[in-house]
């Protein structure tokens, strides 16, 4: 697979939230590349197809109402999102703020406005790429003062700390269970 550049933003966002340096900075090297990232990033991707965005009213002077901001009710979308009317013409917005899903139309545009886009769980991915990291580290060993003095590294217990936090940021998972000892004919 090869890097997409509508990722840029989220893979950013993504080596921010993980404390991961985009390019060697004070003796720290980049632990993942960007395809890693990105690959991370895709098993928690969520197609959308044809979501209606929840208009926001705009009162005018006398009484009239103008439609110009909209809204996803979820954020971090990927940067090649697109918006159509209810006759399927696409739609360009005047202002796109792809992390927190809301866009701006320079007019007045009636509802309804649909989206067709890919949105990330960002934690999630964060988390696993921490727990990833966290299992490289397991092993290693730190010298302590002296001679013969090995401890393990302390970095793969903070590291889990901070997965778990971005653990519980996740967005909500949906699991459909069926008894089969009442659903035997299902």
């Amino acid at each position: 697979m090869s890097y997409r550049t509508t990722c840029a933003g989220l893979v950013t966002r993504l080596r921010d939230l993980i404390s991961d340096p985009v390019v060697p900075t004070g003796g720290r090297k980049p632990v993942f590349s960007n395809d890693q990232l990105q690959t991370a990033l895709d098993r928690r991707r969520q197609v959308v197809r044809y979501l209606s965005l929840d208009p926001e009213e705009f009162r005018l002077p006398g009484g009239g109402v103008a439609y110009l901001d909209y809204y996803a009710g979820l954020g971090d979308w990927e940067a090649d999102a697109k918006l159509y009317d209810s006759a399927y013409n696409e739609l360009t917005p005047a202002a796109s703020d792809l992390e927190t899903g809301h866009w701006t139309f320079a007019s007045d545009t009636l509802p309804p406005v649909y989206l067709i886009g890919k949105t990330y769980d960002l934690y999630a991915a964060a988390a696993d790429v921490l727990e990833k990291w966290a299992a490289a580290k397991k092993l290693e060993f730190t010298f302590g003062p002296g001679s013969g003095q090995f401890v393990r590294s302390q970095q793969h217990a903070m590291i889990l700390t901070t997965a778990a936090q971005y653990r519980a940021q996740q967005r909500p998972e949906i699991a459909h269970l069926t008894r089969s000892d009442i659903n035997a004919g299902c």
